[in-house]
């Protein structure tokens, strides 16, 4: 083997630089290799300085110095060109490296015949990232460059390549031999930069050398260091020179990108990491829907960051194939391994039992094969339920009728009328349902509600053992929360603002009707969401947002007063918390956990949920005609009593029960998941881009009005049958 040159070109980014340089320096080794620094003119004299010190302090170290900056392909070629015996390992400035990653790379170059490039996993390395695969990721749990590279190092060997179109420069190791054959970067072509070792890559395939990415080392990346703003022009650019010097390059990179080969050993790295960690693990299982029960799973994973791991599974096909993932803090990982359960389930028992996990917290049981609700006893630890909605009731999530307006408890149709809405199986009445559900909600040990609202309404069905009522921990992000105040300036329309994904149940065609009543007078109706089909009568949809931009998007909408047009009983309202935390005024309905949420609140009014169209119009008019909002509604009604809901739940007795496990999964378990791991569904299916497509057409008003033609049963039977995704998810993809 020969000797290498560790070439590192510099030009911006002194912290960076030094990190980079003191990992390299620390891990390499003096006898056979060396570290060639090319100074390209940087702009910054203490990076300068800082060169020299380090060149006269290491006798291993070479610094070279640009006269003028030569861009980045020059300097890469320079330094390439400066022992012509050596072999190359090209490294960006802003790489931080561990452990004795050099040798691995080197070893894995002279094991494989005919090798052009070999490049390691990184963080932030397109094809070669992990633990997402194409991008930016912070190093997972929190874990050092060192640690991460150990696990990799651990888990696989020099042997462990996976062909790639094209290795990546911020750490590629070129052996010289293939050097000589193709020769240097293309200066005349790519001038400063990007997209020059693609087409180095690209050039020695076709002369028949391979380019390879090694499994058993990982580096640190951050990425865009040097070229800073000018990144994304200089990618367009190289996408453009690529095409035209190498034609079949974007179908070979597309191709590699549909087939992922590298998915296994990033699976396999990923829950070598969950089993070691020292922390406690928590598996949520939910339904595939999205909504609260999903966005309260992440607020979990979130809030625990460092305290506990969570891990999530939700149904596949449903009653039959399951998918679990993995969560970093609260960034929910793309990776899955999929479980078909009549078959698989001892395999799916046995990781989790390997990788450690000490508690399954059912969230929704929708679309589950029902042996999953035996996990917890098969796993021997506890188990939580948490009721978001009422499903496990009668089938029903929402109590609605057929009309999408809530069905009393008390009536003696009840279960037959919310039937009307959300049909039972064949051969199954509401009885024969409860009866089913009565093995999961009373071998729960804890039974979580969001609202004393919903732990009333559920413990009419069900005798619960352990009854918790806490709100989700998104309440407490701005507490005390800010005064309403009422303030509706002159000289501009009321402005109304409803919030969410509304559905029939939600008051979609409510706030329809009323925008449409109120056509012509000084009042806007904004829907800062979407609705289940286009609504007409004036509202301004705004359109699906993401979580983390919501408020921002409240603030450019400043509306004087948030309205929620709910006709279900709703069991929390994360849509609620938005308002609360922008201390807006309310107008609430008088069911679900809306009035016990604003009780004793200013500028907040609660009304019959069944107030009609009608009698809202004269109430919206009356709140226009006064410019104020009707007083004492909210106010008057008490509190929730501090002994009746646990407001300090979440931040103490949640994760009291959940016993830490650090293990080291057998090898015949990793092996035996290789089927497991398939494509991940991060894009759209065929079927999901028309069904998207089909929705962005629906929001024209001539559309809108052909669909308000067709049965709203035909319509959910359409979509179930192009996607069983939500649809927040589909029409939110890029």
């Amino acid at each position: 083997m020969r000797k290498v040159d560790v070439v590192v070109p510099v030009y911006k980014g002194l912290e960076e630089t030094r990190r980079c340089l003191t990992s390299v320096l620390a891990t390499i080794d003096p006898a056979w290799a060396r570290v060639v620094v090319l100074n390209d003119g940087s702009p910054d004299p203490v990076i300068a300085d800082y060169l020299r010190e380090l060149d006269a302090a290491h006798d291993e170290l070479v610094l070279l110095e640009n006269e003028r900056n030569l861009g980045f392909v020059a300097t890469v070629n320079r330094g390439m060109q400066y022992d012509l015996q050596r072999d190359v390992l090209l490294l960006n400035s802003d790489v931080e490296v561990a452990n004795d990653w050099l040798r691995r790379l080197r070893e894995a170059a002279y094991q494989h015949e005919r090798v052009a490039s070999v490049t390691p996993f990184s963080n932030n390395a397109t094809i070669f990232s992990f633990p997402d695969f194409c991008s930016d990721n912070p190093l997972l749990f929190g874990l050092s460059v060192a640690e991460l590279d150990a696990c990799f190092a651990g888990q696989f060997g020099t042997g462990d390549v996976i062909p790639v179109p094209t290795g990546v420069g911020c750490c590629m190791y070129l052996p010289r031999d293939c050097l000589d054959a193709v020769g240097f970067f293309d200066e005349e072509t790519f001038g400063r930069g990007y997209g020059e070792e693609n087409d180095w890559c690209q050039r020695a395939e076709r002369a028949g050398w391979r380019n390879l990415h090694l499994a058993n080392c990982f580096v640190y990346h951050a990425g865009g260091v040097s070229f800073g703003a000018e990144q994304r022009e200089r990618v367009d650019r190289a996408q453009q020179l690529l095409a035209r010097k190498h034609p079949r390059y974007a179908g070979d990179v597309a191709q590699y990108l549909a087939a992922d080969p590298a998915r296994e050993k990033r699976g396999q790295a990923l829950l070598a990491l969950v089993a070691a960690s020292n922390l406690p693990k928590i598996l949520m299982i939910s339904h595939k829907l999205g909504g609260g029960a999903q966005q309260h799973v992440d607020e979990l994973a979130q809030l625990y960051s460092g305290q506990a791991l969570c891990l999530q599974l939700i149904p596949e096909r449903e009653g039959e194939s399951v998918l679990l993932t993995c969560y970093d803090g609260g960034r929910h990982l793309q990776d899955g391994l999929h479980f078909e359960v009549p078959g698989e389930y001892d395999k799916l028992l046995q990781l989790l039992s390997a990788l450690g996990v000490g508690r399954v917290h059912f969230h929704h049981t929708m679309g589950l094969p029902p042996r999953i609700w035996l996990l917890a006893r098969d796993l021997g630890c506890g188990c939580d339920l948490t009721v978001h909605d009422y499903y496990l009731v009668n089938g029903n999530p929402t109590l609605t009728d057929a009309n999408a307006r809530y069905v009393s408890e008390r009536r003696e149709d009840f279960d037959a009328a919310c039937a009307g809405h959300y049909p039972l199986p064949p051969g199954v009445d509401a009885r024969q349902w409860r009866d089913n559900q009565r093995l999961l909600v009373e071998n729960a040990d804890r039974v979580i509600f969001p609202s004393l609202d919903a732990r009333r309404r559920f413990s009419e069905f069900f005798s619960v053992r352990s009854a918790v009522a806490a709100w989700h921990p998104d309440y407490r992000l701005s507490q005390p929360y800010p005064e309403p105040r009422w303030a509706f300036p002159a000289g501009r329309p009321l402005r109304v603002l409803v919030l969410g994904a509304l559905s029939r149940e939600k008051g979609a065609d409510i706030l329809e009707a009323v925008a449409a009543g109120m056509a012509g007078r000084d009042m806007e109706f904004h829907l800062l969401g979407y609705a289940y089909r286009a609504l007409e009568g004036g509202v301004i949809t705004h359109g699906p947002y993401r979580n983390g931009e919501v408020y921002r998007l409240v603030e450019e909408i400043a509306p004087d007063v948030v309205w929620y047009p709910a006709q279900w009983p709703e069991t929390y309202s994360y849509t609620l918390s938005i308002a609360l935390h922008c201390g807006l005024p309310v107008v609430v309905p008088d069911i679900g956990a809306f009035p016990e949420r604003v009780a004793g609140r200013a500028a907040s009014v609660v009304l019959p949920w069944d107030t009609s169209p009608a009698d809202l119009l004269v109430f919206w008019q009356a709140v226009l005609e006064r410019r104020a909002l009707p007083s004492g509604a909210a106010q008057d009604r008490p509190a929730t009593p501090v002994d009746e809901q646990d407001p300090a739940f979440y931040q103490g007795d949640y994760l009291r029960p959940v016993v830490a496990n650090s293990t080291v999964l057998d090898r015949a378990i990793l092996d035996g998941l290789v089927d497991n791991y398939r494509a991940s569904r991060a894009g759209l299916s065929r079927s999901e881009r028309l069904l998207r497509r089909l929705w962005q057409l629906s929001r024209s008003p001539l559309v809108a009005r052909c669909v308000a033609l067709i049965p709203f049963g035909l319509k959910q039977s359409f979509k179930r049958r192009l996607s069983s995704r939500p649809m927040h998810d589909i029409v939110h993809k890029e």
